[in-house]
């Protein structure tokens, strides 16, 4: 991968994760206003609602940030751009796609499927 691919990636790399970090400020500050009154019962119930979206939002967001930082972690060390399952490295075209993709496409899909076969197991 060219210097230049690298820096452009790079750069998508930490926009996102200064969104994702502005996200998380805002989500604080929204559960604290939704925390923060409302007496009635019908509103109770909808500021549960409310917490409980945000709360599973914000984890998404915590993972996802894991994940960029992750990647820039490897661009510092040198190692960005390898599939960490089977050593290989990473098309480009998937980089510029997913930039803080950690496996290649291949060992991707063979992640997803034991997810699947795993969370089936436990619904059994």
């Amino acid at each position: 991968m060219d210097g230049i691919k690298l820096a452009e990636l790079r750069r998508l790399l930490v926009v996102r994760w200064r969104q994702l970090g502005d996200l998380e400020a805002r989500e604080i500050e929204a559960t604290r206003e939704a925390s923060e009154a409302q007496s009635e019962m019908i509103d109770i119930a909808q500021s549960l609602e409310l917490l409980g979206r945000q709360s599973s939002l914000a984890e998404q967001e915590r993972r996802e940030l894991i994940m960029v930082e992750r990647a820039l972690t490897k661009m510092a060390s040198g190692t960005f751009g390898v599939c960490e399952e089977c050593q290989e490295e990473i098309p480009e075209r998937r980089l510029s796609v997913v930039p803080e993709a950690r496996l290649c496409a291949g060992c991707q899909a063979v992640e997803e499927r034991k997810s699947i076969r795993s969370t089936r197991a436990m619904a059994s």
